[in-house]
């Protein structure tokens, strides 16, 4: 794997997540439906494993083939900055339902 490819399939990784919830977090702003709400939290229910086992992959490939280890780790803070992202959003939506 050519150190872009890594990158580019954490951005991608990053990518897909961010725009679910962000899909699912406007729907639920916008049409009032609770399934837009339930489906953000499924989203972060199963999400969440989802993008620590692509974490531990990358570390795991780190420390593997060291040659790769920087594109790993910029890979990984890629997909960290999923977290707040998510925790803001669920701030948001449990904001809006309450």
């Amino acid at each position: 794997m050519k150190d872009s490819e890594i990158i580019n399939l954490g951005k991608a990784i990053f990518g897909v997540f961010f725009s679910v919830g962000t899909f699912c977090l406007l729907g639920a702003l916008i049409t009032k439906n609770d399934w837009f709400a339930g489906a953000g939290y499924l989203l972060i229910v199963f999400g969440v494993p989802v993008n620590l086992l692509c974490i531990l992959g990358f570390l795991i490939k780190g420390i593997i083939d060291r040659s790769k280890f920087k594109e790993c780790m910029i890979a990984i803070l890629i997909l960290t900055a999923n977290i707040p992202i998510a925790c803001l959003y669920a701030i948001i939506g449990l904001g809006h339902f309450d």
